[in-house]
């Protein structure tokens, strides 16, 4: 019996465009492709120097962009409230290395991964982070909530994922990356051709044969 094809992305809870590609990587996995997702933290984690002198106008770009993106796919939008990562005031650089948010949103995103659900996470609580409707996140019962809903317990998956052994799993996804090729995300690749960003999802499928029966930017 012939193997699926496999297309591993790398993802990361803190960027808009992993977001914007999530219907289409749904999409894909119900067309027999094997998509592994492999979690990463956000660039300003990562490789914080590469952010750390952004100015004022590539920000502006940046949320003119986004905006537009998401008004383009049709997708409700707008940025976490509260941040999962805690910026200095007015800038892109982190404000100190303790990000408790960030820590618990990962474990939670590597157990359900590890548990073979990392797309129902991204469903439920990747996609509820960005789609405007859980203000509060942190402090309600959302992320409780999105676990029950994908058959998983939140505080069993955290037991499960303590944050040493989690960091240690995304360091290594990280420098899978470098290897192929790029640091950014979202990150696809297939037989070893990196594909980098959203809109070049039409291009995945191209180089795949598969018809690109989803439009897409």
């Amino acid at each position: 019996m012939p193997t699926k094809p496999r297309v591993d992305v790398w993802y990361s809870l803190q960027s808009d465009y992993c977001y914007f590609l999530l219907d289409r990587l749904i999409w894909l996995s119900q067309r027999e492709v094997d998509v592994v997702i492999r979690p990463v933290l956000g660039i300003v984690l990562r490789m914080p120097q590469a952010t750390k002198d952004r100015g004022e106008v590539e920000q502006r770009y940046f949320k003119t962009d986004t905006e537009r993106t998401a008004a383009y796919l049709q997708l409700p939008y707008a940025y976490p409230d509260p941040s999962p990562i805690q910026f200095e005031p007015g800038s892109v650089w982190i404000a100190t290395q303790e990000q408790p948010l960030i820590e618990r949103l990962y474990r939670l995103f590597v157990g359900a991964s590890r548990a073979g659900k990392s797309l129902a996470f991204l469903d439920h609580i990747g996609r509820g982070l960005w789609n405007g409707a859980n203000p509060n996140w942190d402090q309600s019962g959302f992320l409780r909530d999105g676990m029950t809903r994908i058959g998983l317990q939140h505080d069993q998956v955290l037991e499960s994922a303590p944050w040493h052994d989690v960091a240690h799993e995304l360091e290594n996804n990280h420098h899978a990356m470098l290897d192929l090729g790029h640091w950014g995300v979202p990150l696809m690749a297939y037989r070893g051709e990196p594909f980098y960003g959203q809109d070049r999802f039409n291009q995945l499928l191209w180089r795949m044969g598969i018809n690109a029966e989803l439009r897409c930017p």
